[in-house]
Parts: structure tokens; sequence; C-alpha cells
């Protein structure tokens, strides 16, 4: 026996009603440019980690061998290429501001392939530390690390963590995939040649995308970040705290400057950063001086950038859910006791604890920190706040590299290097916690407090 239809009552069918008018009402949803902004930054920093990163470790053994070049001086490159980057970022910064990313991207693949093909040409150390510096600097190296935050937090908002992670994990995925890769190729056809195969990388893949598809800013081509409706169509009250581009603060760089969580968040990220940039650059040269091959360490090297890559997706997640300055420091953490691990826990157990602790749950501090500034300081001036701060963030990274390199040449083991590598990355763990986010103070002559409404954040002018 079929059942008797029933007719709705009338407050079901002006409902129905409602939501059938609503839905005839709401616009399609479409797809966002962002993610194409995303997908290319992905693939940039894919290709160009392979240059920059610290793959550059695996033609160390060959360049050693032929050149009779030690650690220490193939190492001072690194630091070339960092004090490169220190010039170059506050002139780049503002020119992302303004430009956007594609003529500082492109300038930068055109930079980097023409000192790739040279670099297979060096006789002097001095040429090497020349040419490396300027791929650091004017290549996708310092370059990508400052222009991917930078305009990636420009096209979102709320979605910033998700897409800085993926767009971030390129360098990740691409050094994992290339660092077996290129310890095979380098044992095949040499450094020399191995060098302009990544020129040609660079130039054929890297230049084209940027060329094609970089955009400036979402409001360029009638859109809002991450693809929100504009403002007057946002239903509702923005709500505080709450990360959105409706109530964003747009700070500039004087004003930040004034804030004390700015320099506690410098501090503690270099503090992280020398840490990064030990380990970086020479556990290559680390397990290898354990026993094992150069073929061995690189898979060890794509292991730990496995893991890294992931903790960019995992720290996404969490720093939409999370305060940053919680995130930091948690990450921190885990950084410096994966850095304590290479000394303290017997080969080869302490591969393992290694990529766990030093990769997927400390490796994301390529993310994590961009986020922050961007949180905290808005998107209107981040080129020329990270650019500008930048020098200063990369102080660190300066002396790491070199300092390993020099103990490791006195002492024979990185007992000590590493060592010391663990308690600056612990130290930091403290002052991102202190790092509370700042309030835009209110303009000369307004607020309660008749101070422009500086909070207890502002540091207060010199007199």
């Amino acid at each position: 026996m079929s059942e008797r239809p029933t007719n709705p009552s009338p407050d079901r069918r002006q409902a129905d009603h409602t939501q059938a008018e609503r839905t005839e009402a709401a616009p399609p949803r479409r797809f966002y440019y962002g993610w194409v902004i995303v997908s290319v930054f992905f693939m940039v920093e894919f290709v160009t980690y392979s240059t920059t990163g610290s793959i550059i470790t695996l033609f160390f053994p060959s360049m050693m061998e032929e050149m009779g070049w030690t650690l220490t001086q193939l190492t001072g490159a690194v630091t070339t290429a960092g004090i490169a980057g220190m010039f170059a970022a506050p002139i780049v910064g503002p020119l992302l501001d303004r430009y956007g990313g594609r003529p500082v991207l492109a300038i930068g693949a055109l930079a980097a392939g023409g000192a790739l093909l040279l670099m297979a040409r060096v006789q002097e150390v001095w040429q090497y530390w020349l040419l490396f510096g300027a791929v650091g600097a004017l290549g996708m190296g310092e370059l990508g690390r400052l222009s991917t935050p930078v305009v990636i937090a420009k096209w979102f908002v709320r979605m910033r963590g998700r897409a800085l992670a993926i767009a971030t994990s390129g360098n990740m995925v691409g050094g994992m995939i290339m660092a077996p890769v290129m310890g095979s190729v380098i044992a095949w056809v040499g450094w020399r040649d191995t060098w302009a195969l990544l020129a040609g990388a660079i130039l054929l893949l890297n230049l084209p995308l940027v060329v094609i598809f970089m955009r400036r800013v979402p409001e360029d081509m009638g859109l809002r970040p991450d693809g929100d409706p504009p403002l007057e169509e946002i239903p509702g009250t923005p709500v505080a705290g709450r990360r959105s581009y409706a109530t964003e603060q747009s700070w500039t760089l004087k004003t930040a400057s004034r804030t004390r969580s700015l320099w506690l968040m410098v501090v503690a990220s270099n503090f992280v950063g020398f840490a990064t940039a030990a380990v970086s650059y020479h556990q290559i040269i680390f397990f290898v001086n354990e026993g094992m091959s150069i073929q061995s360490a690189s898979y060890v090297l794509s292991a730990s950038l496995l893991f890294s890559a992931l903790a960019r997706f995992l720290w996404g997640f969490l720093v939409e859910r999370f305060s940053v300055r919680a995130c930091l420091s948690t990450m921190a953490g885990f950084r410096a006791l994966g850095t304590l691990s290479l000394v303290v826990v017997p080969y080869p157990f302490n591969i393992g604890t290694f990529v766990i602790g030093w990769g997927l749950l400390g490796g994301a501090f390529g993310l994590l920190q961009p986020i922050a500034w961007s949180d905290y300081y808005g998107r209107g001036f981040q080129g020329s706040i990270q650019g500008t701060l930048r020098p200063l963030l990369t102080a660190s990274r300066l002396i790491a590299p070199i300092s390993m390199a020099v103990l490791f040449d006195i002492t024979g083991s990185y007992d000590v290097a590493f060592g010391l590598a663990f308690v600056v990355a612990a130290a930091s763990i403290g002052l991102f916690w202190l790092a509370k986010p700042p309030t835009l103070p209110e303009p000369e002559g307004t607020g309660a407090s008749g101070a422009g409404g500086r909070d207890s954040d502002m540091v207060e002018p010199s007199s």
C-alpha cells in the first residue's frame, strides 16, 4: 500500500522558497587565480632548491678532490651568497610591493641561469664564491625565499597557512626528488656539467612560468584575497582575532619597527636559523663521516626533505587553528631536539630521530616565520618589512655554515658543532612565545589614553 503524499506546512514551504531564492541568487563559485600563483611558486622552488639548498653539498666531495679546496673554502660560498642576499633584499622587498613577483623572479631566473653556466668553468675559489653569490642573491635562492612568502601573503589571508605550505613545499619536494638524482648525475657526467644542466632547467622551466602566469595582487584582476567577495557583500560583522582580509591591519615598516614583538622574532629567528643552516649544509658530510657513501647520504637528505615537506602541511593546518607564536615555539623545540639527536643517539639510529624530529616535527620554520610577519603586520607592506629585515634575519645563516666547517676542521667531528646548534635553537623557544601579536596604534590625538592608543607591546621611541 503506497503512502499518501503529505502537504508541507506553510512555514516549510516558505523556508524552501527562501532557500531556492538564495541558491538562485548566489553566484557560481569560480576558480581562484591565487592557486595558479601557488602552483608557479611550487615549481620555482622545486627547480631552484637544487642550486641553492643543501643539495649543493653533494658537489663538495667531487670539487674537493678535483680542485683541492677545503670544506671551509667550499662552505665560504654559502656565506658569500648570504652576504649578497643581505644587500639585495632591502632593494627587492619594496619592488615586490610595487611591481609584484613577475619582474623580480624573471630577472632572478636570468641571473641564476647565467651564473650557473659560468660555474661550470671555475678555476679559482674566488670565482666560485662570486658566482654562487650571484646565484644566491640575484638568482632564485634569496629572492625566491623572499618573493614566495611576500606574494603569497598578498593573495591569501584566511587560507595563508595551506597556500604557503603548498608553495614552499616545492623546495622540499624538489630536494627529496633531486638529491638522489643529482648524486647520480654528478657521478655520471661530473660536477661541471651538472651545474650547466641546472642552468638549463632554470632558464627553460622557471623563466617561462614566471613570465606567463605571475600576477601582482588579486585586486589587479578584480579579485579579493582567498577569492572572497568584496567587504560590502560579506554578511555579518567580522570576528576580531580571526584571520581574514576584512579584519587585517596594515602596518608600515616604520610603525612595525617600533613593536617589541618584531625584535623578539628577529632574535628568535636568528637562533633557529643558525641551527637550520648548520645542519642543512653539513648533514651530507656528517653522514659520510659516520661511514656512509655519498649516494647513501643523499638518500638520508632526501628522507629529511620528504618529512620537512610533510611538516609544511602539518603546520600549515595547525597555524590556521592555533596562534602562530605557539606553533613557532613548539616547532623550534622539535628542531632543537632533532639537531641534538645527531650527536647523542648512536649511528645508525640517529637517522630516524633526525628525520622525524628535525624534519617532520621541526621542519616548518620557512613556513611559520613569514606567516608570523603577515599575520602581525598585514599584507600591504610585507615586501618592505621582510625585505628590510632580511639582512637581520639571515645574519646567523652566514655564521652557521662556516663556523660548523671550522669546528669540524679543528675537531674532526660534528659533536661540538651540532651541540652548539642545539643550545642556540633551544633558546628561541621562549623568545617566540614572548612575541605577542601587536596592536596597531591609533593616530596621534585619538584614543582613550590620549597618547595615540599605543599598547603595552609598543616600544617607546628613544629621546
